[in-house]
Formats: structure tokens, sequence, C-alpha cells
């Protein structure tokens, strides 16, 4: 028997961050790419310390949540958008 299916909504959590890495990674944010990608491929595992570790990158200075892109403010607006939903999904899974 194979690994249990994983729930939409974690799902749709696990996509959002995809789409959160990606545009962080094409403006030259590795670093906070790679601490979501960790937070994927736990999630990816069906674990819900997930979301710990996600909320884990808010909240203080310099946090994800700080983040502005050397960007168009397109970009910014792109990344503000997809940030607030992936961590509207994380609330709902917690």
């Amino acid at each position: 028997m194979g690994p249990k299916p994983l729930h939409p909504d974690v799902l749709e959590f696990i996509s959002s961050l995809r789409k959160l890495e990606a545009i962080l990674a094409k403006h030259d944010q590795e670093f906070w790419a790679e601490k979501l990608s960790r937070g994927r491929q736990v999630a990816e595992k069906s674990d819900g310390y997930n979301v710990q570790l996600f909320e884990g990158l808010f909240g203080c200075m310099g946090s994800l949540s700080d983040l502005i892109l050397d960007a168009p403010t397109s970009a910014n607006i792109e990344l503000a958008e997809e940030r607030t939903r992936a961590y509207e999904l994380a609330q709902a899974l917690k």
C-alpha cells in the first residue's frame, strides 16, 4: 500500500509555498526560497510541523513578512499576495 494521499488543503498550501519559492528564487532571494523549500518538503510528507516552520518565518524584524524585493512594484505585489495566501492557508491548517 502506497503513502496516504494528502488532504486537499495541504496540497493547496504546498502549491502556495511552491509559488512563493519561485517568486523568491526569480528575484535572487535564495535564503528565503530555501527556507520555504524545507517547509514544503515537510508538508509533502504530511507532517503538520510544516505550519510551525512556516509561521517561524514571520513576526520579527527582518522576517519574511518584512521582505521587499529589489524589483518592480508588480513583483512585490505578487510576493505580498502569495505570502498572505500562504499565511492564511497555514492558519486554516493549524
